[in-house]
């Protein structure tokens, strides 16, 4: 069967199935709430801290002002917190996350030929299995509310072409786009987690040795500001932000996941198209890469509690 496709030009928009970007728009939009609330949280609380350090007592001797300012801050805190219990974007965001990348994994796998979905291009076994994995997704996702129910497993004309295509074009296709794509995105991301954790890290020990040099000028009499609690504060918020963002693990695990897909790239582009067995070494070595692809994002998911 032919196909119009230009293997150069594709791109997974061309071809991934509504519930995909359905559940990724989710996912975004729940991580973006997320990191804004705690955002609102975290900063509240610093400057709830800093407050009584900037502000001092008044000509009298006296200061009303700091405690008030204080208290609101931890009031506009204890909203943000309470808004964040509450609507729990951080679920949303972690399983429609999933939701999404569940469904990718199915499609590509169809799509290039993968196990199980192996075989020639026009297999109505193959659409049934297709269909029946990610109905079970859906299923799934539903239930957690991440999703509309009565999502179809679709199969779009895009898969059905790049599916239609001789093995030479889907191997190119499926090594450029989505191999080398999440290769590099692993390896971007591993690179700037690993970036933003040693200066988060540097910035809380500044903050550290700053407070600690404060409070010791402060008992000598030297400093009159107490600026110790602010630090502390701000020092402990720090380490709170780096912990809700995982710079560190996940620096290392995507590192992993792309070393893996090295190999992987490495078995695909070996395979002689040619030979008899080309087709059923292939279906046999992108199910492999779809399954790298697949435990890395179950590994990100299983380190993530879900606040209730």
């Amino acid at each position: 069967m032919a196909t119009r496709w230009d293997p150069n030009g594709v791109d997974e928009a061309d071809f991934l199935p509504e519930p995909f970007q359905t559940a990724d728009q989710v996912s975004l939009a729940g991580q973006r709430q997320t990191l804004r609330w705690y955002r609102g949280v975290i900063t509240m609380l610093v400057l709830a801290a800093a407050v009584s350090a900037v502000v001092g007592p008044d000509r009298d001797g006296k200061s009303e002002v700091a405690p008030l300012l204080s208290v609101a801050a931890f009031l506009v805190a204890g909203y943000f917190w309470v808004r964040l219990r509450q609507s729990n974007p951080q679920a949303q965001w972690y399983e429609a996350r999933a939701a999404a990348e569940s469904v990718k994994t199915l499609a590509w796998k169809y799509t290039v030929r993968a196990r199980p979905f192996g075989g020639p291009a026009d297999s109505p076994e193959a659409d049934e299995e297709y269909r029946a994995q990610v109905s079970d997704v859906l299923q799934t996702f539903e239930d957690a509310g991440v999703l509309q129910p009565g999502s179809a497993p679709e199969i779009t004309e895009g898969m059905r072409e790049l599916r239609a295509a001789d093995l030479t074009a889907r191997r190119m296709v499926y090594l450029r786009v989505r191999v080398e794509g999440q290769r590099t995105w692993y390896r971007a991301k591993s690179e700037a987690f690993e970036s933003q954790s040693v200066s988060w890290g540097l910035g809380a020990m500044v903050l550290m040795i700053i407070g600690g040099a404060a409070a010791i000028a402060q008992a000598a009499g030297i400093l009159s500001v107490s600026v110790f609690g602010a630090c502390s504060a701000a020092a402990a918020a720090v380490i709170a932000w780096t912990q809700l963002k995982q710079l560190r693990p996940l620096a290392a695990a995507y590192q992993l996941a792309a070393k893996e897909l090295d190999v992987v790239w490495g078995k695909l582009t070996v395979i002689d198209t040619g030979e008899p067995q080309a087709e059923a070494n292939w279906t046999r070595l992108a199910g492999d890469a779809e399954d790298a692809v697949a435990r890395e994002h179950t590994s990100w998911r299983a380190r993530r509690a879900f606040p209730r």
